[in-house]
Formats: structure tokens, C-alpha cells, sequence
């Protein structure tokens, strides 16, 4: 699905892309939120599509009666990483939206129960069996929404663009620490040094999740 080595995305266009994100809800309902909330964790928790796509609600989701409560840490299974089990962080905005889109299908009728069990991502057919939306479907999902967004300086943005935009993002909040962004991103050492060239070892990853959340919320 990927057509050519991924990239950060303008500063400017990170900008559209998330006004747009906020709005899409009014515009495809159901479809809206999930994108929406699809984006976010790919963007904030570093996760490839087919992992995101791969997960289950009960790995990110504490229920309480008919309250939702996202965790702030989730954990992928080692099918999904295809080495071990990996726990990642998610920010606020990130499970904000999550909790948003779950809501909405729950009240809709696209989860097959009343517990919050199975596929996170619903397909929205057939409606009410909590079908697994297919990867290929999450790829569709973010073209249509992306088409829609006005002004952006090219026509071409991928997920996995939306993916490393958020780890240099979470690079740059660890002062390019290659162990806490191994650790987020799931990555070798080599391959997190890429990210950037300085380091600061005495960060912790709980910290990096603070400082983007206090950035969301100025936004």
C-alpha cells in the first residue's frame, strides 16, 4: 500500500490535517470518529496501520458500567509485533478520540454486545456484527479524509507519514534519547538513533507523554 519512503509532514499541514480531523465527525458520523481516532493513535502511539488495526478493545479500554475509560498504557500482542508482546503510551487527544468513537458505537449498535469486547476497529459491514475493519479499509478511510482537507501542500500523504511524523515528534520531546524511542516505537537501537542525533538519558517516557499532552491541550 505504501508507494514511496515515508516522510515528515509539514508543520502548516500538521496543523490542517488535525482542524480537519476535529471536524470530519460532522461530516461521516460513525466513519468520522473512527478515522479520527484511527489517525490519532497511529500519530501519538507509533504504531504501524496493521498493528493499530490488529488490536482489541479490551486492551485499551477499562469499562466501568457505561463509562469508558482508555488506558493511558496499552499493550500489543506479540502477533501483532511479530516478536513479543509490546506495551505503548497513548496521549490524551489519542484517547479522548478512542473514547469518543466507542461511545458512538456503542449508542449505534456497531458493537455486537453490551460489554466492550472484540475488534476495536468495526467494520461497518455488516452493521452490528463487529466485523474487524481490514486494513485496506483503514488506508481507504484516511485517502477519503486527507482528499478533503483544503490547502495542504501536497495531494500525496500516507498513514505511514502520519506514523513517522509522530515519532520524530516523540523524538524530539525525549531529547532524542534512542532508548526511549526504541521503547515507544518498538524499534532497534540503530534504527531509533535515526530519529535524531542528541541525547538526554535521564528522561522517562512518562515524561515525553506529558509534555505532547500539555501541547494538545494548548492546541
Amino acid at each position: 500500500m505504501r508507494t514511496r519512503p515515508a516522510l515528515v509532514i509539514d508543520t502548516q499541514d500538521q496543523a490542517r490535517i488535525v482542524a480537519a480531523l476535529e471536524r470530519w465527525p460532522d461530516h461521516e458520523g460513525f466513519v468520522g470518529y473512527r478515522t479520527r481516532a484511527f489517525v490519532y493513535l497511529l500519530w501519538d502511539g507509533a504504531l504501524r496501520t496493521g498493528a493499530a488495526v490488529s488490536l482489541n478493545v479490551e486492551q485499551v479500554v477499562q469499562e466501568s458500567g457505561s463509562r469508558i475509560h482508555v488506558v493511558a498504557q496499552a499493550t500489543l500482542r506479540p502477533h501483532a509485533t511479530d516478536y513479543s508482546a509490546r506495551s505503548f503510551e497513548m496521549t490524551d487527544r489519542a484517547r479522548a478520540a478512542i473514547a469518543d468513537y466507542l461511545k458512538v458505537a456503542r449508542s449505534g449498535g456497531s458493537l455486537a454486545g453490551a460489554r466492550l469486547t472484540g475488534p476495536l476497529w468495526i467494520a461497518t459491514h455488516p452493521h452490528g456484527a463487529q466485523k474487524r475493519m481490514s486494513q485496506r479499509t483503514a488506508v481507504q478511510a484516511w485517502h477519503t479524509f486527507i482528499s478533503a482537507v483544503n490547502g495542504l501542500s501536497r495531494e500525496d500523504l500516507q498513514l505511514d507519514d502520519v506514523v513517522l511524523t509522530g515519532r520524530v515528534a516523540f523524538a524530539k520531546a525525549a531529547n532524542a534519547n534512542t532508548e526511549l524511542i526504541s521503547s515507544h516505537a518498538g524499534v532497534r537501537g540503530r534504527a531509533a538513533a535515526r530519529y535524531s542525533e542528541h541525547l538526554a538519558p535521564h528522561s522517562r517516557t512518562r515524561d515525553v507523554i506529558s509534555q505532547l499532552n500539555r501541547q494538545y491541550r494548548r492546541k
